[in-house]
């Protein structure tokens, strides 16, 4: 049975979107702060320790940085999986600040991840983050122990444990 060690990519330099005023799918495009290579070298030490065969990363800026400096530090390969993607807080791609992708996460917590019946939101629903990102972790089973660096909501759409709050909403896959 593998075991798959998630890993909420360092922070993000969300200020560095604000800057150039970039908007949807572009605002994922932002490195990590210093802080935020500071949190991934920190807890370099403890993944070693697991001993893991490989590293398996968002294609979102983010987290493809974290996952590289790993890589890089840890020595393991790097596999890049585009469904690993972070949550789409806006189905439009039109959202131009933090604040509304905010209002879309604490929207999708209140409903509890998913679309009322018979209505659609702006927002991705849980399950359909978790039926994408299990098919992409499937396919690394045949490994003992993997590193997936990803975001907060893939974490909790598995886990259901809210990385941004500490609280967990029990649910099972």
């Amino acid at each position: 049975m593998t075991t798959f060690y998630l890993l909420r990519h360092g922070r993000a330099d969300f200020a560095f979107a604000d800057e150039r005023r970039l908007i949807g799918g572009y605002r994922e495009y932002v490195p990590l702060t210093q802080l935020g290579r500071e949190q991934i070298e920190q807890v370099t030490a403890s993944l070693r320790a697991v001993g893991a065969e490989a590293i398996v990363s968002s294609p979102i800026t983010r987290a493809l940085q974290s996952a590289a400096m790993l890589s890089r530090t840890l020595d393991l390969p790097l596999h890049v999986e585009f469904d690993l993607h972070e949550w789409i807080p806006d189905l439009t791609w039109r959202y131009n600040q933090e604040a509304v992708a905010d209002a879309a996460y604490r929207e999708m917590i209140a409903l509890n991840g998913e679309w009322p019946a018979g209505e659609t939101r702006n927002w991705e629903p849980l399950s359909t983050v978790r039926q994408r990102v299990t098919a992409v972790l499937r396919r690394f089973s045949g490994l003992q122990r993997v590193i997936v660096v990803v975001h907060n909501v893939v974490i909790y759409s598995l886990t259901g444990k809210d990385l941004r709050t500490g609280t967990f909403a029990g649910h099972t896959l």
